[in-house]
């Protein structure tokens, strides 16, 4: 089955209850929460991020990813009984390993992002670690930008040598190229405002999976 992840970094703080309850209303599977340290990535989201309310409101489970240097420093605060994923970048500073098994110690499924110009045999290292890796169809940090085309054959790449890992994609996805990541081997896609500005997410969310 395909997974719908809907990211929230554009939604309106002003009114997340509203927002929020938009998605426990849909057929989406995940909530996406980009969580941004400020050296990692220029953006900051550590503060906008207030995940007792988004606990309170929510009833979809969290799909974090820390955009984050020294991960290790941040995934206590994101260990909630909604969070299934927390996902850190392979570029990161700091110890990797280490970070991906305080995530899956505390049972939570352990995530691997990787950035468009990384290459994906650098994943081979940590693959036994991780539940899932987030191939990045943008450079992190901003939303709204054009998803990058050989997206497409990075997804096929890592499925023909991990059968069985959730691949997830995240950034500019929408029903222009939602097919060919399925095709490619995508099992999740991460769309935020194609999915949070739509009339009817559900309708949207249909025209991204109707091919699957």
């Amino acid at each position: 089955m395909i997974k719908t992840s809907i990211s929230i970094l554009d939604c309106d703080f002003n009114n997340l209850e509203r927002e929020i309850n938009k998605i426990n209303l849909s057929d989406a599977d995940l909530i996406h929460i980009d969580i941004m340290d400020g050296f990692f990535v220029s953006n900051n989201t550590i503060e906008k991020f207030d995940m007792v309310k988004l606990s309170k409101y929510s009833k979809k489970k969290f799909d974090v990813h820390l955009m984050v240097d020294n991960p290790e420093d941040h995934i206590e605060k994101y260990i909630k009984p909604l969070t299934e994923y927390i996902s850190i970048h392979i570029e990161s500073k700091g110890d990797i390993s280490k970070s991906l098994n305080k995530i899956k110690n505390n049972n939570i499924k352990a995530g691997l992002a990787i950035n468009p110009n990384t290459k994906i045999s650098d994943l081979d290292q940590y693959i036994k670690l991780i539940d899932m890796v987030i191939i990045m169809s943008v450079y992190p940090g901003k939303g709204g930008q054009k998803f990058i085309e050989n997206t497409f054959d990075r997804v096929k790449m890592l499925r023909k040598s991990s059968n069985n890992i959730d691949i997830s994609v995240d950034g500019g996805v929408s029903s222009l190229n939602s097919y060919n990541l399925i095709s490619n081997g995508a099992s999740t896609l991460v769309s935020g405002s194609f999915l949070m500005k739509s009339e009817n997410i559900n309708d949207s969310i249909k025209n991204m999976l109707k091919d699957s």
